[in-house]
Parts: structure tokens; C-alpha cells; sequence
């Protein structure tokens, strides 16, 4: 089953400490559950911007639809009347490694759940529990790690289709956005020398003066990992040389520390000083 990306359904919620807050929509998630997950998100602005950031973190969204494969087997599993399965499953809430789990999910049903939710490391010790990652996950595993599971993801693996059909697909997206590390689909790019995705992202407008939230330009990753074809590109299509992030340093500067001499000299014939 391939990974398709999407641009994210959001929805701006009022958060009870007075704020307003962009949500992304779990995907999967029916209209009655969604409504219930944004009344406990209202009535809890952190639970709210975790969930937010989370959206924007590759390796928690791996893990949660790592997670989501291991639920919906053993869903499956359960749907269909496996009793061997279902006496296994039900004789975990007497494990005292799980039946606060159940306990919660008894007393607060899907707000309680939440709680668990992201839970990936328990996830898992609730699959071993049961006897370990199913055959019948483990190809959607493989392909949950070969593939990206975020557009940003995507940009630095130089998957082009992908990209394409993301910015393709209807929804909320700002090109600039940023993922959990700070950084854009330009940044992550350019840094891992993917040139048709740059071409493409800058051909949408993405902004190379601005690739991280640390005052990163396009032009200090192309020094500084020395991607020489993306430096000239880049410096011809406008980039400053000189600029400095909000730690003072150049492009210059990241390409003598990192001892990248290609890079040294292109920005030196274009008037860079360190």
C-alpha cells in the first residue's frame, strides 16, 4: 500500500486560554471523533500545540502510522470474531503493564484515549504482548520506512512525483512552512542536493531568503554542504551572499568551516567576505 501525501485538512480552533491555534486534522478520523478530539483540544492549549507540532515531525508521524498499522490489523482481527485473538487481546487489562490503559479508556473513553495515543514505544510492547509485529504488517512497515511521510520528507529525499502530487492536491499549505526542526522543503532540498525539487519549489515561489527559523538562507545550505550547482543557481536567481543567520554567520563562513572550497570560491567571485 503506497504512502500518499496530501496537503493537511485544517481547522483554526478557540483554544480555552483565550488563543487560536491552525489544527491539522487526523487523517481517518470520522465527523462524531473529530468533534469529541476538538472539544478536549479546546479545553487543553498545550494538548493542542503538541498535536500541531506533531503533524510536523517525520519520525512521530512514522510511528503513529506505524502504530495506526498494528491497530487496524489486530481491528480487523477482532471485527471478524477471532476469539483466539480477542481472549488474548481482553487478557491484557489484568497486565499491570496495561491495564491503567484500560482503565482510562473505560472511565474517559476517546479523551482518555488521547492520552495514549502517540504512545508508539507502548504501542509496540502492547504488539510484543500479543506476540510480536504481525507477517501481515511487516510489509506496510518496510514501506512506512522507505517512503517520506511528510512533504518536507519528501523535498529531502528528492522524490519529485511525490512533491508534485502534494502541491497538486487540494488543502491548507504554505510553501514556507517549516517542519518540527525548523526547516522548509527549500531548505531540506537544497541541503541534500535535490535539484529538480528545488527548481520546482522556487518555480511555486518558495522563499530562499528564509529556509529555517534560525535565519537560514538557501545560500548557507548550498555553502555549507556544498551543493556548488545549487550555490551558482541560487546566487544567480538573487540570493545575498553576505546575509548572516541570527547566529552572525555568512554563507562564507559555513563553507570555510566546513571546509567546502568549491563553495569558498564561487561565493568569493561574487564578492562574499567571511
Amino acid at each position: 500500500m503506497a504512502i500518499e501525501l496530501k496537503k493537511p485538512e485544517k481547522e483554526t480552533l478557540s483554544l480555552s486560554d483565550g488563543t487560536t491555534l491552525k489544527v491539522t486534522k487526523t487523517p481517518g478520523v470520522g465527523p462524531q471523533e473529530w468533534e469529541e478530539t476538538k472539544q478536549y483540544l479546546e479545553a487543553n492549549p498545550e494538548e493542542a500545540r503538541r498535536m500541531e507540532a506533531f503533524s510536523k515531525d517525520a519520525k512521530q508521524v512514522r510511528d503513529w502510522m506505524q502504530t495506526e498499522a498494528i491497530q487496524d490489523y489486530y481491528g480487523s482481527k477482532l471485527s471478524y470474531g477471532d476469539e483466539g485473538m480477542t481472549a488474548k487481546l481482553m487478557s491484557l487489562d489484568k497486565n499491570p503493564d496495561f491495564a491503567h490503559i484500560f482503565d482510562d479508556i473505560k472511565r474517559g473513553g476517546v479523551q482518555a484515549a488521547m492520552q495514549h495515543y502517540h504512545n508508539e514505544p507502548l504501542m509496540l510492547k502492547l504488539s510484543r504482548a500479543m506476540g510480536g509485529i504481525p507477517e501481515e504488517v511487516k510489509d506496510r512497515m518496510t514501506e512506512l520506512h522507505k517512503n517520506p511521510v511528510t512533504i518536507q520528507e519528501a523535498c529531502k529525499m528528492g522524490n519529485l512525483k511525490a512533491v508534485e502530487d502534494f502541491l497538486a492536491s487540494p488543502g491548507d499549505f504554505d510553501i514556507d512552512d517549516k517542519d518540527a526542526k525548523g526547516v522548509s522543503c527549500l531548505g531540506y532540498a537544497i541541503g541534500a542536493n535535490r535539484t529538480e525539487v528545488v527548481k520546482l519549489l522556487m518555480s511555486k515561489k518558495a522563499d530562499p531568503a528564509s529556509v529555517d527559523t534560525s535565519g537560514g538562507t538557501g545560500l548557507h545550505y548550498a555553502a555549507a554542504y556544498g551543493r556548488t550547482e545549487l550555490l551558482s543557481y541560487l546566487i544567480q536567481a538573487g540570493g545575498k551572499v553576505n546575509a548572516a543567520n541570527t547566529q552572525g554567520q555568512t554563507p562564507m563562513a559555513l563553507a570555510t568551516k566546513n571546509k567546502m572550497t568549491a563553495a569558498v570560491d564561487i561565493l568569493k567571485s561574487k564578492g562574499a567576505t567571511a
